[in-house]
């Protein structure tokens, strides 16, 4: 009983009530109020007998009523053990579906953590290699500009060594030009010396003659040869015997008359005094 007790207290609690509650009734349902006693008359007493049946069928009630209070309260433990369980496994339910929202929103996260540090290393790589690509393109560009500059630098060499080949080359030519016009105007210069002198040597040498006069006792058939300095304009400014006729006496006469038949004929042309500048000739009187 006290095991029943300790397991269902409820149930107990419900049964004490109920025959509480019972015994209320009846004592309710009994006729307690006093009747008027008529003086002279006698009240006779009324009293109901509850037979044994009776009191058996009320046990039986009170029985089935604590019964089916009991399972009242059975089924209601039951259904508030299912809510409890219900509640529980949604509770239950509720916190896995929230680690589980809580994992995937971790695995989100991380996952948008991973692509993100992907990204940025993506980003990181592609900007080490623009960074890259601009110091290749740079030393790309650098070693172009350095050959272009050489290469231009060759070609300015060899252009301006071509050019100072070309002007030496013209230059020479030049040169080479000016030598063989100088060199023929030498020797037109010369062949008209020459034709001067040809005409102009027997003229000196016939003034030389005419102021000549032969030494007495020089015998016939001497000549010398005589070399005479002029100035611009036929002045003698000396005269010296170049090979002696072997008579000094007839050496010195010529002398003399080349003295005194200064100025000498020259021609017009002031260019070919030069080879007048100085003259040899042969005085031989005899001729």
């Amino acid at each position: 009983m006290w095991k029943a007790i300790r397991e269902n207290p409820r149930a107990v609690t419900y049964a004490v009530l109920m025959h509480l509650v019972l015994l209320v009734l009846l004592m309710i349902g009994l006729d307690w109020t006093p009747k008027a006693i008529k003086p002279g008359v006698k009240t006779p007493i009324e009293a109901e007998l509850v037979t044994t049946d009776q009191l058996k069928v009320i046990e039986q009630r009170k029985a089935e009523e604590a019964a089916r209070r009991q399972a009242e309260v059975e089924k209601k433990r039951k259904a508030e053990a299912a809510a409890q369980k219900k509640a529980a496994a949604e509770q239950q339910a509720e916190a896995e579906r929230k680690q589980q929202a809580e994992q995937a929103a971790q695995q989100k996260q991380a996952e948008a953590e991973r692509r993100k540090q992907a990204e940025q290393a993506a980003q990181q790589q592609a900007e080490a290699e623009r960074i890259a690509a601009e110091k290749q393109a740079a030393v790309e560009k650098k070693r172009k500009a350095e050959e272009a500059a050489r290469k231009k630098a060759a070609a300015e060499k060899k252009r301006k060594a071509e050019e100072a080949e070309r002007k030496a080359a013209e230059a020479r030519q030049r040169e080479a030009e000016a030598a063989l016009k100088a060199q023929l105007a030498a020797e037109e210069e010369r062949a008209r010396a020459q034709s001067a002198l040809a005409e102009f040597i027997p003229y000196i040498q016939e003034r030389i003659q005419r102021n000549w006069l032969r030494p007495v006792g020089s015998p016939a058939g001497l000549s010398c040869l005589v070399k005479v300095r002029l100035i611009p304009g036929g002045d003698v400014v000396s005269v010296s015997v170049v090979r002696s006729s072997g008579d000094s006496v007839f050496d010195r006469s010529v002398e003399s008359a080349v003295l005194k038949a200064s100025p000498l004929p020259l021609p017009e042309d002031a260019n070919l005094f030069k080879h007048f500048r100085e003259i040899n000739f042969n005085f031989d009187p005899g001729r």
